[in-house]
């Protein structure tokens, strides 16, 4: 199992609007990416590797750097802070990545809707569901996957612009210089 297939499925996945569907490879290759980034599995890497990446994973998803998302939300799996917030990279592991990966499903109480929001409403947690390219960019661009390839046709659209993905393997500075390109304009 190469993290090339699991990016490759994920943006399958998202071609059919099936966000849950693309969300289970991508958690994957975040997993496995992780491992390589630093050298080292578990939790902790995968937690760090989205913390790490997530100004670049919310430029691609919806356009505005972020460097941190804390959200209200309650799940068994989420240990909150004292003001009663949670980390979006502790979402993406205990409820998305381990949600899929042991119990085969989101809980009912967290939805991927294609709007650009975060939204808690009573008890439901509301994420944008482009998200998941954000994901696959911090993936494909991380230094330690440049050897990765997938078909030459798959693309990742970022601000109108269709970047191949296979030209941004290894290559994060190089989309980061995209991205500060595209503000200049």
């Amino acid at each position: 199992m190469s993290i090339a297939k699991r990016v490759a499925e994920a943006v399958e996945k998202m071609a059919q609007n099936d966000t849950e569907g693309a969300l289970l490879p991508i958690s994957a290759a975040v997993d496995a990416t992780a491992t390589k980034h630093f050298n080292r599995r578990g939790r902790k890497s995968y937690k760090d590797f989205i913390h790490e990446n997530l100004s670049l994973i919310t430029k691609v998803a919806f356009g505005p750097s972020i460097m941190n998302i804390n959200i209200k939300y309650d799940h068994p799996d989420l240990e909150t802070g004292p003001d009663g917030l949670c980390t979006i990279q502790d979402i993406l592991y205990h409820v998305v990545r381990c949600g899929l990966t042991h119990s085969a499903k989101l809980p009912s109480t967290l939805k991927f809707v294609d709007e650009n929001k975060f939204q808690v409403d009573n008890d439901l947690l509301v994420l944008p569901a482009s998200l998941v390219f954000g994901l696959i960019a911090a993936v494909v661009v991380c230094p330690e996957n440049a050897d990765q390839t997938i078909p030459d046709n798959y693309v990742l659209n970022v601000r109108g612009f269709q970047i191949k993905l296979n030209d941004l393997w290894g290559k994060k500075q190089e989309l980061e210089n995209l991205f500060a390109t595209m503000e200049a304009i």
